[in-house]
């Protein structure tokens, strides 16, 4: 009886061991200032996340010891090894060096570099890759958060854009204070622009290999990492400014010719919005980045969008901002024998939600994106009055 006592224990003391968190903060090595969008990976596993807007990441189910790779396009790599759980832990990167003068001056090497990257990339297009994903997106109005979704879902997903999903778990709340704005498909404009071979659009300008006439290029800069340099490339529209249109900055090997990270500023964005008029044109802006660690060309690893808009409605002056967020953290090629709802535009997400029941126990304490202060003291708040559900009745 004791023996079997003592089994259950030990393993009571390795289950616990082997749910361990870390959670942290990436921070430059110069200036401390926190690093958005820093790739951390359990090194050895598919465990992976990605540092929030404040720099701040967590990873679960970790069994010491255990080693982790930080990565960013503008930092060198660093693997650290970790025996135990830290509080706070705090993790500095050494930025890379940045070279602001070519050596070989060439007006059109911008031009060649984004020209060969989306070469070698629409090679790769008719291939499909599948992933688990988190997507939380924050609409805050005039300042205050007002609504909030969180969603894990499979993708199938190539080097242009998300193709298709599933939803597994998701959940919504609002506030009820008499100011109602729903942004109810802005998944569908981060999926639509989680990829770099851009499709040609029939309104608007993005830099594909058929407009690149319309586009002016300019390297920035180098950013020399160790196994060659990385080349950032802006892309500025020349033409009609009243369309929709974007603006881009890509960040290249200049050996590989693989694209790493990707700036959108999207203008003019054609957007239907009821019960409301729009004072200033919708600018949104989205910051990619790409992996190709497991994967013959990089593919979507994290985006990140905001959307701002100046509204009027009702007689009141409405200033949205909605932020989200979406991360493949594991992939998996045996998702490919699901059926994916195809990505539309009518698509909608509110719809989405509705039609899945809400599970408080799979919530608690699980999302994969660290929350920032805003969305964490939101959230908070929204439990505290059982806000989170279905909006209707399962």
């Amino acid at each position: 009886m004791r023996s079997c006592l003592l089994t259950v224990f030990l393993l009571f003391v390795v289950a616990t061991i082997k749910a361990q968190i870390i959670q942290g903060k990436l921070i430059d090595e110069i200036t401390g200032e926190a690093i958005p969008f820093v790739s951390i990976g359990v090194m050895g596993t598919n465990n992976t996340t990605v540092t929030n807007d404040a720099g701040e990441f967590i990873l679960k189910g970790i069994s010491f010891p255990v080693k982790l790779r930080y990565s960013h396009v503008s930092y060198f790599i660093l693997e650290q090894e970790l025996n135990g759980a830290i509080a706070n832990l705090v993790v500095k990167l050494k930025p890379a060096a940045i070279n602001l003068k070519p050596v070989v001056v060439d007006p059109y090497r911008g031009l060649k570099l984004v020209k060969a990257a989306l070469e070698k990339a629409a090679g790769f297009n008719a291939q499909n890759f599948y992933g688990n994903a988190f997507y939380r997106q924050l609409t805050s109005l005039n300042g205050r958060p007002s609504q909030i979704y969180e969603l894990f879902y499979d993708l199938e997903f190539n080097v242009s854009k998300v193709k298709g999903w599933i939803a597994k778990q998701s959940r919504f709340a609002e506030t009820n204070d008499g100011i109602a704005f729903s942004m109810s498909n802005q998944s569908y404009l981060t999926f639509s622009l989680a990829g770099y071979l851009f499709e040609e659009k029939k309104t608007g300008k993005t830099v594909t290999l058929k407009s690149l006439n319309d586009f002016e290029f300019s390297i920035d800069k180098y950013i020399e990492q160790k196994d060659q340099d990385v080349a950032v490339v802006s892309c500025k529209y020349k033409g009609n400014k009243k369309q929709f249109y974007i603006n881009s900055t890509y960040y290249i090997g200049v050996e590989d010719l693989k694209i790493y990270r990707l700036e959108n500023s999207i203008f003019n964005l054609p957007i239907k919005l009821s019960g409301s008029s729009s004072k200033i044109p919708p600018i949104a802006t989205t910051i990619a980045t790409f992996n190709g660690e497991k994967t013959p060309i990089p593919v979507i690893e994290n985006i990140s969008t905001k959307l701002y808009l100046n509204l009027v409605a009702g007689g009141r002056t409405l200033t949205p901002i909605i932020s989200s967020m979406l991360t493949v953290y594991q992939l998996d090629k045996t998702l490919n024998t699901q059926k994916f709802t195809e990505l539309t535009k009518n698509v909608k997400d509110k719809a989405i939600i509705e039609s899945i029941l809400y599970n408080p126990n799979f919530w608690k304490d699980n999302p994969i994106v660290k929350q920032t202060t805003l969305e964490e003291s939101f959230i908070k708040m929204m439990e505290s009055k059982s806000a989170f559900g279905t909006m209707i009745d399962p």
